[in-house]
């Protein structure tokens, strides 16, 4: 077990017992044809990128894999658990008013003061001197790098060990962070901005002697984090468009430095406000909006990237193949679900996974699954809780606060309840969702948001279980609550379909779900719930619907045609209600039966409009028209034959043996009169009523519904499992739909191999890896004598503010030539572990002898 963890070649962070999957097989991304193309599509020379997508979905893996191809910066605003990356950009918006020439203003008065355009610009100026000087930090040690490399002949592999040496920069110096300090000293030697503009300069003139980029490429600079600088100072600059944040000034600052180089951007975050870029402005035409993240959104995929992590003992074993069925359960969506959780197998070497899983999802969710686990002891239970300490709980502000979230979340949890599926059709407005880490993009472009992970949904539906919650799962108040984005009438009519399920589980009076017009004896009467389903002869026959966390498997049938509704109604299914819908976002109608106590039956439709929680008067009589079979099926004569088929039929319930029922939601408005004789018998929902059955309904065992939802849709894909519709009115998504890897996810890893001839590995050995391009042909072997510290790097000559950075960055970069060249690279492991290697026997970075 030892060795094979060893073999996997995992690198350690700042926390030496935390294994940093992210740069497992790093560069690895090349190999996979699928995967490339989605790299390409974002590092392309043909246009800048705004890679957007929820907070996990593997955005800075992508830019770490891109980044490995092409020469390029790796910049981040905010650094994680992981530590990897420079930590020069993000402290520098929370200091940024340390300037003893210029005055900040966080807030800018109106255009029309005198003093508006002077503190405008003395705000960008600060921007261009703090942001310059990380800039100019980068290309000081960028120079350094290009020197070192030059010495053995440039190769491809060179650029991944830039990537390297900027993701781990203590590699590069016994002192620290260079970057952070070389950036600091700029910053603390208060140059005007203008010196920092000729010293960028003249160090790109530099860097071009030395590095003669090739024809047709570009230099990448990749921002991380984005997300928070397009959040801050947002009225301290401003522009022809209005109020900008912070991102948007230092975009420009840094184009118009690097401007007359091939330069293009990568900048990624959660959100990026597009209103800030707008493309119609010309400034932003050649920027590209992209969510190409991809996620884990069929078992195969994740199964093949979870198996090489497993060490093949215990990958043969049950107890694998159960975590792994378990493993999809839960963790499927979003990247950073599988490969946090590997992160803890490995750090506890894969012993007690089914315990360790649990506890995970305890942790982050605050649920824990009644799944079976090994018996563990104390002493074990402390050790884990002691990994799991690495992680925390969702965050429900974005719930607490924000209405799109609070009731999209509510729509997931009653989907999953009911038809056993995710939203894949979440409201895009805002991008409130993605924003808040609740859902994320399934497509390409930013369009389409889906809220469908079981991680997220069964933590939400811990938070709406408390019935004081102004969107308490089982509580109708949740639709009489002002929203910023239109109810949809199959949110509402599944909403229905768990409250019927629960109040006509057993004998129940007609009139605590329905107050029946024209129809007095019948709202006395008491009916149950029963599911038809044909004998051996071929008849159908009732059974009773006991709603618990175990039956009925799926509770509603969504038809996505006339197939679909025909079979239901030939009683060739096993839910006990039917949704059938003509287009998504138009009025809905469930469909189910009752029996009463003499043993006859009859039909229940309840029309569900489109606009159903209209404040004006709702036409009860039309949605009593549309619930008519004769209006549902006029073109489906099949089914009113079937109707009348239905065994001891009750004849006094209306036409055809169907109660038809209004699912307006604003029953308060109905009166006496609301309902013309000629549609009687007919209904309006008893909200009241059911609103305190609601109550009464186990929010616990809703939980384990959910859970058992999960757990039982192993084999279906998320995507499979979107809402189908009559009619295929929807616009074509072709263009927009993502490609699949077959390799799996772009999260962590590859799962190609990469072969390597003898010579290969021989270059491996000294960190030079694959043969690379052509330009490798010209690679000389150097035993690296003469490193980058003993150079005098010229940055300008003795300008003001510059000349301490040249005396003592050489010194800082001790470092430099040997990462440069490979005799010590963080992505090459040891072939043996040191002696005061962590308990895990993960790899340790160390400096390798020189071969």
């Amino acid at each position: 077990m030892d060795s094979f963890i060893r073999n996997l070649q995992i690198p350690l962070g700042t926390r030496e017992d935390i294994p940093l999957v992210i740069l497992h097989k790093l560069g690895s991304f090349q190999y996979d044809p699928l995967l490339r193309e989605r790299l390409d599509g974002i590092f392309s020379p043909g246009h800048h990128t705004f890679l957007v997508n929820t907070s996990g979905s593997g955005k800075t893996k992508l830019l770490f894999e891109g980044l490995c191809q092409r020469w390029g910066f790796y910049f981040t605003f905010a650094r994680d658990g992981s530590r990897l990356g420079p930590h020069d950009l993000a402290h520098i918006a929370g200091t940024i008013h340390m300037n003893l020439r210029l005055t900040w203003t966080q807030y800018l008065p109106p255009p029309s003061d005198p003093q508006y355009a002077s503190l405008l610009q003395a705000n960008l100026q600060m921007v261009h001197n703090a942001f310059g000087g990380a800039l100019l930090a980068r290309l000081f040690v960028f120079k350094l790098f290009l020197e070192a490399c030059s010495k053995e002949g440039f190769c491809q592999d060179h650029r991944q060990r830039w990537l390297e040496a900027q993701l781990l920069p203590q590699d590069l110096s016994d002192q620290g962070d260079p970057f952070n300090m070389l950036q600091l000293d700029v910053r603390n030697a208060q140059v005007d901005g203008s010196v920092i503009d000729e010293a960028i300069a003249q160090m790109l003139e530099e860097i071009q002697e030395i590095w003669d980029m090739p024809s047709g490429e570009f230099l990448y600079i990749a921002l991380d984090e984005a997300n928070v600088p397009s959040r801050e100072y947002l009225r301290a600059f401003a522009d022809e468009h209005g109020e900008y944040p912070l991102l948007k000034a230092v975009i420009r600052s840094w184009q118009r430095r690097l401007g007359h180089l091939p330069v293009r951007f990568v900048v990624a975050g959660t959100v990026i406000p597009q209103e800030y870029f707008p493309s119609a402005s010309g400034e932003w035409d050649d920027w590209r909006w992209s969510s190409d993240t991809d996620s884990f959104d069929n078992p195969e995929s994740q199964r093949r990237y979870v198996s090489q992590f497993l060490p093949p003992e215990f990958k043969a074993s049950e107890d694998a193949q159960v975590l792994m069925r378990r493993m999809w359960s839960w963790l499927r969506g979003r990247h950073r679900y599988t490969a946090s959780f590997l992160t803890l197998l490995l750090a506890n070497r894969f012993e007690n996974s089914l315990y360790l899983l649990r506890q995970y999802i305890a942790t982050i969710t605050k649920y824990a699954p009644t799944d079976h686990v090994e018996h563990v002891s104390e002493e074990v239970r402390q050790e884990v809780e002691r990994s799991i300490s690495w992680f925390s709980e969702f965050g429900s502000k974005g719930l607490d606060e924000g209405p799109i979230s609070r009731i999209e979340m509510h729509r997931a949890v009653v989907t999953y309840l009911a038809a056993s599926r995710g939203c894949p059709d979440c409201e895009t407005k805002d991008r409130a969702l993605v924003t808040q880490d609740y859902g994320y993009f399934v497509d390409t472009e930013c369009r389409r948001i889906a809220l469908d992970e079981p991680l997220m949904v069964i933590y939400g539906a811990g938070w709406l279980k408390n019935s004081s919650h102004p969107a308490a799962t089982t509580m109708f108040k949740t639709f009489d609550s002002q929203h910023p984005t239109a109810l949809r009438p199959s949110h509402f009519a599944l909403f229905l379909a768990l409250s019927f399920a629960s109040n006509f589980d057993g004998f129940s009076n007609i009139s605590d779900a329905f107050k029946v017009f024209g129809g007095p004896v019948l709202s006395a009467l008491a009916a149950k719930l029963v599911l038809f389903s044909k004998n051996a002869e071929g008849r159908p026959e009732p059974t009773d619907v006991h709603f618990s966390e175990h039956s009925p498997k799926r509770l509603v049938s969504e038809a996505g045609g006339a197939e679909d509704m025909l079979s239901w109604f030939k009683h060739e299914r096993d839910e006990p209600f039917c949704l059938f819908q003509s287009s998504p976002g138009s009025s809905a109608t469930l469909a189910f039966c009752l029996e009463f106590q003499d043993g006859q039956c009859f039909w229940v439709f309840v029309h569900v409009p489109g606009h159903f929680t209209c404040e004006d008067s709702p036409s009860f009589a039309e949605d009593i028209q549309h619930a008519s079979p004769a209006s549902l099926f006029d073109e489906q004569p099949e089914i009113l034959s079937l109707l009348v088929e239905l065994p001891h039929l009750s004849p006094d319930v209306g036409p055809l043996g169907v109660l038809r029922v209004s699912g307006s939601f604003r029953v308060e408005k109905a009166s006496e009169d609301s309902i013309p004789s000629e549609h009687q018998p007919a209904a309006i929902l008893n909200i009241i009523s059911l609103e305190e059955a609601g109550k009464r309904i186990s929010q616990d065992m809703l939980m384990r519904r959910l859970a058992r939802i999960f757990s039982d849709d192993t084999g279906d894909s998320l995507r499979d499992r979107q809402p189908r519709q009559l009619d295929s009115s929807s616009p074509s998504r072709k263009s927009g739909r993502r490609k699949r890897s077959a390799a799996g996810s772009t999260s962590t890893t590859r799962v190609s191999t990469r072969l390597k001839s003898k010579s290969e590995t021989v270059n491996a050995a000294s960190g030079s890896g694959s043969p690379g391009p052509p330009e490798s042909k010209k690679r000389r072997r150097n035993n690296a004598s003469s490193s980058a510290q003993t150079r005098k790097p010229d940055t300008g000559g003795s300008r003001p503010g510059t000349s301490n950075t040249k005396i003592t960055a050489g010194r800082r970069l001790n470092k430099i030539t040997a990462v440069a060249t490979g005799h010590a690279s963080p992505g090459v492991p040891p072939s043996e572990p040191p002696e005061n290697a962590s308990r895990y026997n993960l790899r340790k970075r160390i400096r390798l002898p020189r071969p």
